[in-house]
């Protein structure tokens, strides 16, 4: 699947997988945003991580889920993607180590 389909101002919007910049927990809810704009679901995020290759998403921490596309730069305990600062947790330095081969 390369594209979504969510609701934004009573409109059903097709959104390519390729804009997502991160997706947000926020309590039941989860939060995409794209290049171009935000849009707030009821879907929970483990729901979402399910329809996401695992290839171009990565779990960076239990409250985001980060595009490979867009990470611009990563720190010990942050991950900077569009100018944003996001946390990432133990596991998800782990990861990000596994999927950019990380030397330290």
């Amino acid at each position: 699947m390369s594209e979504f389909v969510f609701r934004h101002a009573g409109k059903w919007e097709l959104v390519q997988q390729n804009e997502i910049l991160y997706i947000e927990s926020c309590n039941k809810l989860s939060k995409v945003v794209t290049v171009n704009r935000e849009y707030l679901l009821s879907t929970p995020l483990q729901v979402l991580a399910e329809h996401l290759p695992g290839d171009q998403f990565i779990k960076i921490h239990r409250s985001f889920i980060v595009s490979k596309l867009h990470i611009r730069g990563i720190a010990s305990t942050y991950i900077l993607v569009a100018d944003k600062e996001l946390p990432i947790s133990r596991q998800g330095r782990a990861e990000l180590r596994d999927k950019y081969r990380m030397f330290v």
